[in-house]
Parts: C-alpha cells; sequence; structure tokens
C-alpha cells in the first residue's frame, strides 16, 4: 500500500501545528513585508542610489554567519532549560512515588487512627505535585486542592508565598509524629527523609529554571540582527522578484521570527503555550500512582518486630552451609566459622 491514514496524518500535523507560534509573529511578519513593498514601490522610479549595493549586506558572510551561530545558540540554550525542567519533574514524580511507598509499606496500621493518617499524608504529596504546578505557572491555589489538602492547609497556603513549601512542612511534621509512635527504623526514617529532601531539591530547580531567564544581552542583539536583515532583504531581492519580493520577504522573516519566538516560550517550560510541558498529564500520573498506594492492602497487616541478629545468623548460615537441606539437629554456632 503506497499510502496510509499516518502519512497522511503526519502532512495534517505538519501544517496544522504550531498555529500559536505564526499567531505569534504575525504582525511582525506583515510588518517586514510591508517594509519588502514599499522597497518594490520605490523601485519602480528607477532611484539613483543602487539598491543592490544596499542589499548586499545580506549576503555578506560575516553577517550570515553571526546570525546562524546566535539562533543556534539561542535554540540550545532554550531546549535545554526545557530538559533541565522535565528532568526536575521526573524527580518529583520519581521521589513522590517512592516516598509513597514507603510510607504506605513501611508505616504499620497498629491503630484505628493511622490508616486516616496515612491517607492523609500520601494526599499531601499530590497537594505538593499541584502546589509545585501552580506556583511555577505563578498561578493561586485553585480548587484542584480542594480534594487533597485540609482547610487548614488550604488556608496556609493561599498565605504562604510558596505553597509547596509550605507543604513540604507539613510532611515532614506529619512523618515525625507518625513515626515517634511506630516501630519505624533509624534507617527507614533516615531514607522517607531523603526523598523529602529530593523533592525539595526538584522544587528548587524548577525555581532555578524560572528565575534565570537567558542573558539578555544575546537575545537582544540577536533580535536587532534579526531586524537589520529583514529591513535590508527586499533591496538584495527586488531586482529578481520585483513585487514578489514582498512575499519572499514574509517567509523568510516568518522562519527566523518563528526560531526566535520557539526560544522566547522555551525560555519559560513551566507555562501554558504548546512548547511548554505537560504539568497537567504529568501531575494526573502522580495522582493515579498515590490512589494505587492509598487502596493497595498488604497481605499481612500485623506487625512483627524481627530481632537483627537473626538476620545475621540466617544470613552466615546460608553463606557457610549452602545445603538446601541441613541437618536440623546439629546446631549452628558461629564461634566454629574459620574466618580468614
Amino acid at each position: 500500500m503506497l499510502f496510509n491514514i499516518n502519512q497522511l496524518n503526519w502532512f495534517w500535523q505538519t501544517l496544522t501545528s504550531e498555529s500559536q507560534i505564526f499567531r505569534a509573529i504575525l504582525p511582525r511578519t506583515i510588518l517586514f513585508a510591508s517594509l519588502a513593498m514599499g522597497v518594490a514601490f520605490f523601485h519602480q522610479f528607477k532611484p539613483i542610489l543602487e539598491l543592490n549595493v544596499v542589499g548586499s549586506l545580506t549576503t555578506n558572510v560575516a553577517c550570515n554567519l553571526v546570525l546562524g551561530l546566535l539562533l543556534v545558540f539561542r535554540t540550545n540554550a532554550a531546549y535545554e532549560r526545557f530538559c533541565q525542567g522535565r528532568q526536575a519533574w521526573g524527580i518529583l514524580t520519581v521521589e513522590i512515588r517512592n516516598l509513597s511507598r514507603e510510607i504506605q509499606i513501611t508505616i504499620w496500621e497498629t491503630d484505628e487512627e493511622y490508616p486516616s493518617k496515612k491517607t492523609t499524608l500520601l494526599k499531601l504529596l499530590v497537594g505538593f505535585a499541584i502546589a509545585t504546578k501552580l506556583h511555577l505557572k505563578q498561578q493561586k491555589i485553585t480548587t484542584e486542592l480542594d480534594e487533597w489538602l485540609s482547610p487548614q492547609i488550604l488556608d496556609q497556603c493561599r498565605q504562604a508565598k510558596n505553597p509547596p513549601l509550605q507543604i513540604s512542612l507539613w510532611i515532614r511534621n506529619d512523618l515525625q509524629q507518625i513515626t515517634q509512635h511506630q516501630t519505624v527504623t533509624p534507617v527507614e526514617q533516615m531514607i522517607m527523609l531523603n526523598q523529602l529532601n529530593r523533592l525539595i531539591e526538584g522544587l528548587t530547580c524548577c525555581e532555578r529554571i524560572l528565575t534565570t531567564p537567558t542573558p539578555p544581552a544575546y537575545v537582544n542583539f540577536l533580535r536587532k540582527l534579526i531586524m537589520i536583515y529583514c529591513c535590508l532583504l527586499p533591496f538584495s531581492l527586488i531586482d529578481q522578484l520585483n513585487w514578489w519580493v514582498g512575499f519572499a520577504v514574509a517567509v523568510i522573516a516568518s522562519v527566523l521570527l518563528g526560531v526566535d519566538e520557539i526560544g522566547s516560550q522555551m525560555d519559560s517550560p513551566f507555562g501554558n503555550d504548546s512548547t511548554d510541558l505537560p504539568l497537567d498529564e504529568i501531575c494526573g500520573r502522580i495522582m493515579k500512582g498515590v490512589e494505587s498506594t492509598i487502596s493497595f492492602v498488604s497481605e499481612n497487616q500485623t506487625s512483627t518486630e524481627t530481632n537483627s541478629s537473626d538476620f545475621v545468623e540466617t544470613a552466615l548460615r546460608t553463606h557457610f552451609n549452602p545445603n538446601p537441606n541441613p541437618t536440623p539437629s546439629t546446631p549452628f554456632n558461629s564461634s566454629q566459622i574459620d574466618f580468614p
């Protein structure tokens, strides 16, 4: 079969994508095209000034080289910020999954209050993710958090300058209260504390990207060079294209301005543009993961305390006595082991 639906879909997506970028650069493109039409109209009077001399600046190697290098730097810097933002949200997703698993499995439900406390603590993790999304988008606390946070915490988040950081304090406080009344080992407490610290690390990385834009000197110089290039471009094309010079300048200007606009939108990958990160989908996956963790029920609901010496004895017996069917009448004595 020569053509299939996927190939036709490829053409459709190519023609319909990036409409938001073209709408953003449309006024500037029309401005440069109008300037080109003015040059074409002025050229009809055969002025004394040789227009090709002015237009030859656009074919200069130095000008084209600098413009190309700045465009490459612009796109690379913007894409790097996009990747760093995605990596930071990857850290948040992984650590929320790990921390929710540790809370659900490590903390035993020895009292009727603990199931509700664990559920409240797990919901705080989802609230942390949603609050981080709203904080990065610079939006106020919405009804998205009503299902996951208590009214008291919601009021504090609305008053706080950094809502996700405020929620992290509640997570740490609840962990401290639960672990004080549970047989949680220091190692398990340290694991959960490290995972919470990783959440703060991901939040801080996102804030760093948000508050550290691309150096304005590069951006401003690139835009000035694009403006000069598009203004001089009609003078080099007028002899060959005549009245079609406006269309040619509009196409070339849309390419240059489009690359600059993509870089501007990707500088802050936490917005609502088509080039930004899909934070709503990421938070949705976090919600589903935590909900499945909450619904998990272990087969052993009773707490069992294990003596550390039992682990040592079992490990030594397995290592020094590989026989799968040892003689039960022979007791194990660690003093009989000849260590090197």
